[in-house]
């Protein structure tokens, strides 16, 4: 405090501001270092200096100043000045500017001398730039960037995963879901910034893509059928207070952010008010109706409401309806029961917008709401593999033509395509393995997927090739 004579500590007692400044009397030898650790070891406690005689100088300190010598530094990329960090997030913005004030000169040359060595390819703009600034120049183009379709936004995200490190998850197929949570979390070498690596214990199969793949696609199997109910029009979390506090749904939306970005399929079962919610922390509540509640004991009490509400005061009063209780205000009482349903699931979706921050998928989807609806919400039409899908990309090899195996051959596909598309008519239910059977799950049976690849480029590739043993 030097240059300041005559000054005092006040701290703050609490109320976030509201309460008054308490005093902090100094002892004989004035404020000490005991004194001081007296009072902070009381909790966290924010004091503030108040100078009596005079005020305190407010001007900025100067990049150069020694106050800041033992402080990190870094280089401005534009103007190649060493300052300290807290000040170069301010600078860099005026910086800038004033850099692009000079190009907008009339007869300003642009010198652009660099070694043409050691040079990367920008993932964006495919610019070549030197190795140490591509990360910067990366970010800078992300933020600026105006996607034209979703296939841009998951290859942006695809050029986000750091090989450099393995994301390595080592599961049985037992209980594939529930195991591949913890192990997802219990990871510590890697992170899912890292390419993911699967290995299934017990098989020789070394992951090169399809074990990812096939890793990714009953994770999000499982997410959609353990941590969200509802319809084919989209569903909402389920209230599950255990699986919060187990930070299961923020690993949910760590795995969307993997499966979008490294193959898997994209999580398109959110209700529409649930992906407004991710997109921008928040919702127009005014919106909903009771068609968005998912949850089966409020929907069924919407239900009973509009016969009979004197059998359901307590639930009633419990969703917060204070009003009276008559058929007339039957509408009021379906609003407060519908509020409170989707209001108390905003936890579990904040916890998936946490882990949503992977790759900044939380800030592309906040930027490209509308583009990104179609990897997040039901689609009109149908995505999901069918039986054409499937003999569309599947690559026979056959005999030679007109021999007696080609016709035994032939008639193979032909049951084949058969049975897809009786599948499609009417799923079957096995009792020995109590698993589904569709057509998307005898994909996932052939290929490891049980969805479409996302990309263009990816489902030009996805072939299923057909050898025959005689």
């Amino acid at each position: 405090m030097e240059g300041v004579e005559g000054w005092l500590f006040y701290k703050a007692s609490g109320g976030h501001g509201r309460r008054k400044l308490l005093a902090i009397p100094p002892d004989v030898d004035g404020y000490t270092g005991r004194l001081i650790r007296s009072v902070l070891s009381a909790g966290k406690t924010t004091m503030y200096i108040v100078p009596l005689q005079q005020d305190l100088d407010l001007t900025p300190l100067p990049s150069d100043a020694t106050e800041f010598q033992k402080m990190p530094k870094a280089a401005c990329q534009v103007c190649k000045e060493n300052m300290p960090l807290h000040i170069l997030a301010l600078h860099i913005e005026n910086c800038m500017e004033s850099a692009a004030d000079d190009d907008e000169r009339p007869g300003a040359i642009d010198l652009n001398i660099c070694c043409l060595q050691d040079r990367k390819e920008c993932p964006i703009c495919c610019g070549c730039f030197p190795s140490d600034e591509i990360v910067l120049h990366a970010s800078l183009d992300f933020f600026g960037l105006l996607f034209n379709s979703d296939d841009d936004v998951l290859q942006w995200l695809a050029s986000q995963v750091d090989a450099s490190k393995d994301f390595k998850i080592c599961i049985t197929r037992d209980n594939l879901f529930q195991r591949g949570l913890i192990q997802w979390q219990r990871q510590k070498k890697g992170s899912p910034v890292n390419k993911l690596n699967v290995t299934f214990i017990g098989e020789a199969g070394i992951d090169t893509g399809a074990l990812s793949k096939e890793f990714l696609t009953e994770m999000m199997h499982g997410i959609e059928r353990r941590l969200f109910e509802g319809s084919g029009k989209g569903k909402s979390p389920v209230y599950s207070i255990c699986d919060l506090e187990n930070g299961f749904y923020r690993t949910a939306g760590e795995v969307f952010s993997v499966s979008l970005a490294q193959g898997g399929p994209a999580p398109c079962f959110f209700r529409n008010w649930c992906y407004q919610f991710l997109t921008t922390g928040d919702f127009d509540a005014l919106q909903l109706t009771k068609d968005d509640v998912d949850d089966l004991e409020y929907a069924l009490l919407i239900e009973r409401v509009t016969t009979d509400l004197t059998q359901f005061t307590d639930e009633i009063v419990s969703c917060g309806y204070t009003g009276l209780l008559k058929l007339d205000q039957k509408d009021s009482i379906i609003r407060a029961i519908v509020l409170h349903a989707t209001m108390r699931l905003t936890p579990m979706l904040q916890q998936i917008r946490n882990g949503m921050k992977v790759y900044n998928l939380l800030d592309v989807i906040g930027k490209h709401q509308t583009l990104c609806s179609n990897l997040f919400v039901p689609k009109k039409d149908d995505d999901r593999p069918d039986a054409d899908y499937i003999m569309s990309i599947i690559v026979p090899e056959l005999s030679e033509k007109g021999s007696p195996r080609q016709a035994r051959e032939n008639a193979i596909i032909n049951f084949l395509q058969d049975f897809l598309q009786d599948l499609e008519i009417t799923e079957h239910w096995s009792q020995q393995t109590h698993v589904s059977l569709s057509v998307p799950t005898v994909m996932q049976w052939l290929t490891g997927q049980r969805h479409k690849p996302l990309l263009p480029s990816e489902r030009a590739d996805f072939k299923i090739n057909l050898r025959y043993e005689h």
